[in-house]
């Protein structure tokens, strides 16, 4: 009880610099929430363009036009918002299919560079990107740039890495190393299907 009586004593004594602390408090939380909901807002104008984009993209035919408008607003609000990364790689596939390669190493670049800026959260989406640019880069010939990518930690497709250094293997005709792989990416599949593809590469194999 003397305790509390002396803690009143104080405070009666200091309750200016009390109040100032309170208000500082105060203040700085305020901040903190009046930033949080901007983070927020823009992160749903964003969300909102994206899906607009997406939905008419699912109707119909790529727009490229279109494409670059929706960008750019996106840029404006976030030029480091995860909807560019998703936009840049609807576009890298767009540009492969129309046989833009280079175009669809920029797009992919760029987002690899947004996607080096976020958390953990978001490596699946790096791991994506990563096995793009790999399959680019074997279609290429480029095996060199294909492996330095393929170096780099896969959580979530750690499996896909297995098979494509499994390919890269077997273009280089190092099939005994290309085997064992195919067998690593088949002891961690779940996928039916996959292994069905798997076992598929590894029949082709010359011993």
């Amino acid at each position: 009880m003397n305790f509390l009586n002396k803690i009143y004593a104080w405070i009666l004594k200091n309750y200016i610099k009390v109040i100032v602390f309170l208000l500082i408090i105060g203040f700085s939380y305020g901040i903190y929430l009046y930033f949080y909901y901007m983070d927020e807002k823009k992160d749903q104008e964003a969300g909102d363009l994206f899906l607009n984009f997406y939905n008419s993209y699912s109707a119909s035919d790529f727009n490229e036009q279109e494409y670059k408008i929706v960008s750019d607003k996106i840029s404006q609000i976030d030029n480091a918002s995860i909807y560019l990364v998703m936009l840049k790689s609807i576009y890298a596939v767009e540009s492969i299919e129309s046989n833009d390669i280079q175009k669809a190493l920029t797009e992919l670049s760029n987002a690899r560079e947004i996607l080096s800026s976020k958390g953990n959260e978001f490596n699946f989406l790096k791991e994506i990107i990563d096995l793009r640019m790999v399959n680019i880069f074997i279609d290429l010939e480029d095996l060199e740039r294909a492996n330095n990518i393929l170096k780099n930690t896969f959580t979530t497709y750690q499996t896909n890495k297995l098979i494509l250094q499994g390919d890269i293997s077997a273009i280089e005709k190092k099939f005994d190393e290309a085997k064992q792989k195919y067998i690593y990416a088949l002891e961690r599949s779940e996928n039916e299907t996959q292994k069905n593809l798997i076992n598929l590469k590894i029949s082709t194999l010359i011993d």
